[in-house]
């Protein structure tokens, strides 16, 4: 019976560690895309501004949530 358990543990901890590693990627893209759009923001047309403005807050806002997450 315990050797059962102790698998388990070990898949589960493995599970763990792959959702801390993809979650993590998300950070780093999710973060990168912030920059991305903090530059677009400043190129970007004046009758588009509010647009870009508008996706840069939904995407911040979105890294402070994910960052809280995990």
């Amino acid at each position: 019976m315990g050797e059962v358990i102790a698998f388990a543990d070990i898949v589960l901890m493995r599970r763990r560690r792959t959702a801390r590693q993809l979650h993590a990627s998300c950070l780093a893209i999710v973060a990168a895309s912030v920059v991305a759009a903090r530059g677009e923001l400043v190129t970007a047309p004046v009758h588009e501004r509010a647009v870009w403005m508008s996706r840069l807050r939904k995407l911040e806002e979105l890294e402070v949530y994910a960052s809280m997450v995990g």
